[in-house]
């Protein structure tokens, strides 16, 4: 979970992880422990926090709320989440599902990309 967050929150300021890990003190080879499921010790965690202006609970995969220009917001899941959770689940549907599934989510993007349109 943590690594989903920081990578996500990266993406969202225009920057990579190992860039990020550099400006605040950090080695990429802590950066890759990240990656590979590692969890950042608590004063790196209140640097991370602070950088980019987040709680450590968010962080941590312990709380959908994040600050945002003052105002608690609740986040819906990263895209790596999403992801994820989507190849997790996949491979437990019938041909039928995987069908069903495909044209839910093109109806999705039909539907969004509709109203994109009309706002």
């Amino acid at each position: 979970m943590f690594w989903e967050r920081f990578y996500s929150l990266c993406l969202r300021n225009g920057k990579r992880p190992n860039p990020v890990g550099k400006e605040i003190g950090l080695s990429s080879g802590i950066i890759s422990k990240w990656k590979s499921g590692g969890i950042p010790n608590g004063e790196t965690l209140m640097k991370l926090a602070k950088y980019f202006n987040v709680s450590t609970d968010y962080l941590l995969g312990l709380s959908p709320f994040v600050q945002i220009n003052g105002e608690l917001i609740e986040m819906e899941y990263t895209d790596l989440e999403l992801k994820k959770q989507i190849e997790e689940n996949i491979g437990k549907l019938t041909n039928k599902g995987l069908k069903k599934v495909a044209e839910y989510s093109r109806d999705l993007v039909d539907s969004k990309n509709y109203s994109k349109l009309e706002g």
